[in-house]
């Protein structure tokens, strides 16, 4: 598991700024990360070159600004900020690095412009999830599908054994389902006490997806998924 000194060291932040009466100033830090969250590049460089830091941390959630511009699906902010030493696999309070935050919200460019930085296609954030977990738990299909082109791990599990193709079945997402199934992820493995996609998806309702999956059975594997 990560270490979380930058969620900590915010968290102390905050608590001390809510003892206290005094008015918060503007800082050249809060100015970056508005900038970042609202993808104005310009901006964005007029707080560097003030010398603002760029591992200042949004205190809701503990985004940088490169988080943001990913988000954003602000390619140039992406590649400015990594070249001026934005740490590229820095994380939130979630654990979750810029590249799983775009890919989280379907931002294409946001990820190709991390990918072609170096970024890590498989990072996991705390709870172990992927941004293939993630886009496949969000019924994002088109970036499940980029993903994978770029070669995401189809049977990756997180901290409770659950692979992309259990969390988008059990959210009744067909159209990823299909694409999972179709890039080859194993219908039979089982999950959290012993539960299929198929079983998954029919608990919740969604009866399609189940008969989707179980068209496509392969023998079934053992609860470990090995």
């Amino acid at each position: 598991m990560k270490a979380r000194p930058a969620a900590l060291l915010l968290l102390l932040s905050l608590a001390a700024s809510c003892n206290s009466d005094k008015p918060i100033p503007i800082t050249k830090e809060m100015l970056l990360l508005r900038a970042a969250k609202s993808g104005d590049l310009d901006a964005v460089k007029v707080q560097l070159d003030r010398g603002a830091d760029i591992e200042t941390r949004h205190p809701g959630n503990g985004w940088t600004p490169l988080m943001w511009m990913a988000v954003k699906g602000n390619a140039a902010g992406v590649r400015l900020l990594l070249a001026r030493g934005a740490l590229i696999e820095a994380y939130d309070l979630k654990g979750q690095t810029a590249l799983m935050a775009a890919a989280r919200w379907g931002k294409k460019d946001g990820v190709q412009a991390m990918l072609d930085s170096g970024a890590r296609v498989d990072a996991q954030d705390f709870n172990a999830w992927t941004a293939l977990m993630s886009s496949a738990f969000k019924g994002q299909t088109e970036m499940t599908v980029f993903l994978l082109d770029h070669g995401a791990a189809l049977e990756a599990r997180d901290g409770d054994g659950r692979r992309a193709l259990l969390l988008a079945a059990m959210k009744g997402h067909a159209d990823t389902v299909q694409v999972l199934l179709d890039r080859g992820a194993e219908p039979g493995v089982r999950g959290p006490l012993g539960a299929t996609a198929a079983e998954l998806a029919e608990k919740s309702g969604y009866g399609d997806v189940a008969r989707m999956i179980r068209e496509r059975r392969a023998p079934a594997k053992t609860a470990s998924g090995r």
